[in-house]
């Protein structure tokens, strides 16, 4: 059953790796490098955020698992891969007492470009939220049968409660690909917040499971329009492009999954560094 939309916006940027060299960094498949962020860009964004009050909060504020934000904007930042730009994104929140969700792909800790099992749990310490983001980033998550993905989601989750002490219950989903077989997963999955791709400002309840939108930020995003997206303009514009990427991309069939195999094949076999 879903329940109303929340009357309260929250505001989620997605973001990946925070870095001036994304060979350092996260995957190196080709589609990722749209989405590093230099660091002074990234500074620009915080100052943005700071300049319009706007002091970043952690989902769990919201009130789990039957969230409903206080009133006024709630603005969320998030971090998807869990590659070692990670530590850096965090520090700079650190410095000005904020806090962040950082969502790991856990066949990916301790190999070269990623976290390793000391880096989360610093993470954690500074009091970030850890999340899964699976556990092998499947390039087309919703082909995945629904066992397969719970696989996924409680392999992810069990690695992180084990390395961390405590329930990992929040998610986001790997690609950004959304179905009712997804957020399904998620929610047998125990998954209490399950962070998407959409850029939705309002959350919404499926089961047990709560569906957060984010903005996905891209390299050279202007600061000027995160000042736009948090006073809320903006949105509506990138949910209707977002559509229109999806209905294109389901339009492709065959031709996509070429595609997603041919962009991703640099990234399909970890090994272990640390």
């Amino acid at each position: 059953m879903t329940r109303p939309a929340a009357p309260d916006p929250v505001a989620c940027f997605m973001y990946h790796e925070i870095t001036a060299d994304p060979s350092t960094s996260g995957f190196q498949r080709r589609g990722a490098r749209a989405y590093a962020c230099h660091p002074r860009l990234f500074e620009s964004h915080l100052r943005t955020i700071a300049s319009v009050g706007s002091a970043p909060a952690l989902v769990s504020s919201l009130g789990l698992p039957s969230a409903a934000p206080a009133a006024g904007t709630t603005l969320l930042l998030s971090f998807d891969d869990g590659g070692v730009s990670a530590l850096a994104a965090a520090d700079a929140l650190a410095r000005r007492q904020w806090r962040g969700h950082f969502f790991v792909v856990t066949n990916r800790i301790g190999t070269r470009r990623f976290l390793g099992r000391d880096d989360i749990r610093y993470l954690r310490s500074c009091g970030h939220l850890i999340g899964t983001h699976s556990h092998s980033h499947p390039d087309i998550f919703p082909r995945l049968s629904v066992p397969r993905m719970r696989e996924e989601w409680e392999t992810s989750r069990r690695i992180l409660e084990d390395l961390l002490g405590e329930r990992c219950h929040v998610a986001s989903v790997p690609g950004g690909d959304l179905s009712p077989e997804v957020i399904a997963s998620a929610d047998v999955s125990g998954i209490d917040v399950l962070f998407t791709s959409e850029p939705e400002l309002h959350p919404r309840q499926v089961g047990r499971c709560l569906l957060v939108g984010r903005y996905a930020v891209k390299a050279g995003l202007a600061p000027a329009t995160v000042a736009a997206l948090l006073a809320l303009r903006g949105w509506e514009r990138a949910r209707l492009y977002r559509r229109w990427s999806v209905m294109a991309r389901r339009g492709l069939g065959p031709l996509y999954r070429l595609y997603v195999d041919r962009t991703t094949a640099t990234d399909r076999a970890p090994r272990s560094s640390r």
